[in-house]
């Protein structure tokens, strides 16, 4: 089997998500989604990465923030690719181009630790602002020269929408829209310009006290299933890149120093 045949397999599991995507010869192939489920079995993943995936993989590299599913899924990647799978994390030892920690390292989910090496890594940058809006909403900068600086995690727009939801007795659910103006008009313009705009500012006021604090040019990137409801109104430049955690997950594992392993 040479290069041409060999696929990478990429996983990200997510709260809400399961992505999974396929490299060959470093381009994206295929890119689909699974519905995250604590029950996951066997026959579904098998069958699910049966259909979608039916490849030569040599190579899988997962990145999870649901661990209970995360035995399952290695039984059936074991099973089908006869792979061991390497799971991302942020205290493993990598060959990047930069050191991202400086000091001494803590505690970092292996998607958020996954999107600050993707975005270094990538474009890189010396400075990067890295906002994730899923499940959850994280905002975290890195530097190249300094490391990861640290971040602020959010729920996301959904999550925060439905727990709204739930509490108000007089709401009545709607889909979420990118809102037409900033003072809504009406109880759902208003809900819904409520939940939209706190991303906006909460991205954009980071960004401006990052930058006035450490005296520095951040770019600012911008990912996640959610993403959609704020980009249109973010008023500062931005990158936006919807797979940058599957990349820096594959970046990861790609530079893991096995012999450390």
């Amino acid at each position: 089997m040479n290069s041409v045949d060999k696929f990478q397999l990429i996983i990200d599991v997510g709260n809400t998500s399961i992505s999974f995507a396929s490299y060959r010869l470093d381009q994206i192939q295929i890119f689909c989604k699974l519905e995250t489920r604590h029950d996951l079995n066997f026959k579904e993943i098998y069958e699910f990465l049966k259909l979608k995936f039916d490849l030569r993989v040599d190579k899988v590299f997962i990145s999870s923030v649901v661990p209970v599913i995360d035995k399952v899924l290695t039984n059936v990647i074991v099973f089908l690719y006869e792979v061991d799978p390497l799971f991302i994390r942020f205290d493993l030892d990598y060959s990047l181009s930069f050191n991202p920690y400086k000091n001494s390292r803590f505690l970092l989910g292996s998607d958020v630790f996954a999107n600050l090496i993707g975005a270094i890594e990538i474009y890189n940058l010396e400075n990067a602002l890295v906002a994730d809006l899923g499940t959850a909403c994280t905002v975290f900068a890195i530097s190249r020269s300094e490391g990861i600086f640290g971040g602020l995690i959010n729920s996301g727009p959904l999550t925060n929408f439905n727990a709204l939801i739930a509490s108000a007795y007089l709401l009545k659910d709607f889909n979420l829209a990118v809102p037409k103006e900033l003072l809504g008009v009406s109880t759902i313009s208003s809900v819904n310009s409520g939940v939209i705009y706190q991303y906006k500012y909460l991205i954009e006021g980071v960004y401006y006290e990052l930058t006035r604090n450490y005296n520095k040019k951040f770019n600012l990137i911008i990912t996640g299933g959610n993403s959609y409801l704020v980009l249109p109104l973010i008023s500062v430049d931005f990158i936006f890149n919807m797979y940058l955690t599957i990349e820096g997950i594959k970046i990861l594992g790609n530079s893991f120093k096995r012999d450390n392993f």
